[in-house]
């Protein structure tokens, strides 16, 4: 895989202390400790004469991983001393995988253990990258549990928004590519997901995401909390009954998920209805009454407007 667009996505520099192997130096194979690493590059301390312009193959081992990372192409940027800074230029797509799952996971610990340490970001031209993300909703993925194991509070707004602008409307290819995220991941996985979905308020092709985390964590209140809050969200609506109409729409929306062969999905389901329709007896009421106010005030102040006199 050609590494060049790499260079100018956003990634996070991760402090580290890995073994690394290096081949392709002006001397023989030999061995460096990498500083701090990125998916698009590293920093590398090692006693090989290293040079400018060079482009070395990398070993990473990290620890309690059975196999190292593999770069095939890392090119020399600058040295000094006996560190040096390489871009990753040429990597296979599996390996490019394990180095960004091995990076989020770090970065989810770290945030995870209340680690305050922030995260260097690297430049980024955010039209380019938002067209290299669309390309592959995995990628975009990753990525984002990256930006959002920096900084969860922000999270939805910057880089968020960012996948949101990748891929307008949800697309089903997203939205399958998030569920099985938080299928085959844990907390994080989820809370990203649902942190992602707050941009894209009443899009149905979200339920898949909705109802995988509904399956995986039926008594997790705060997580529920988060999907209640993401089917009732409508975005913009019209006219005086337009949210009541609007949550209306939501409810046959949720009929579907009583056909759910996951009986937390199903039970959710039910629940959510029924919250559905007191909010929407509720909605009616209050707009019915704000109706009835304005029209008793159009009648007493409304100048030279005919009351009949009562018997």
């Amino acid at each position: 895989m050609d590494m060049k667009v790499e260079e100018r996505r956003a990634t996070l520099r991760l402090p580290v202390q890995f073994h690394t192997t290096v081949s392709g130096s002006a001397q023989p194979d030999g061995a460096g400790i990498l500083l701090d690493l990125s998916s698009g590059g590293c920093r590398l301390e090692s006693p090989l004469l290293i040079l400018p312009g060079l482009s070395l193959e990398l070993r990473i081992y990290v620890p309690g991983w059975e196999w190292p990372i593999i770069i095939d192409g890392a090119d020399v940027q600058w040295v000094n001393e006996e560190t040096a800074g390489l871009a990753f230029v040429q990597m296979r797509e599996t390996e490019r995988q394990r180095l960004d799952e091995m990076i989020a996971a770090r970065l989810a610990k770290k945030s995870e253990d209340g680690d305050e340490e922030r995260f260097e970001a690297a430049p980024v031209e955010l039209q380019e990258l938002e067209k290299e993300l669309s390309k592959d909703p995995r990628l975009a993925i990753s990525k984002g549990l990256i930006w959002f194991a920096q900084d969860r509070e922000q999270f939805r707004f910057r880089g968020g928004s960012l996948l949101s602008r990748a891929f307008p409307n949800c697309t089903q290819e997203f939205a399958a590519a998030l569920a099985e995220s938080v299928k085959a991941g844990g907390d994080t996985e989820a809370d990203c997901s649902l942190a992602i979905l707050q941009n894209y308020p009443g899009e149905t092709s979200t339920d898949a995401v909705l109802k995988e985390i509904v399956s995986r964590f039926p008594n997790d209140e705060r997580k529920i909390g988060g999907v209640r809050s993401n089917i009732n969200s409508t975005g913009v609506v019209s006219g005086d009954f337009g949210l009541a109409e609007a949550w209306r729409g939501k409810k046959e929306l949720l009929a579907k998920w009583l056909t759910d062969g996951r009986p937390a999905v199903k039970a959710f389901a039910e629940t959510h209805i029924a919250e559905l329709d007191k909010m929407i007896a509720s909605e009616r009421r209050r707009v019915e009454a704000e109706r009835e106010m304005r029209n008793r005030s159009n009648d007493e102040t409304e100048p030279g407007a005919y009351r009949a006199k009562p018997f």
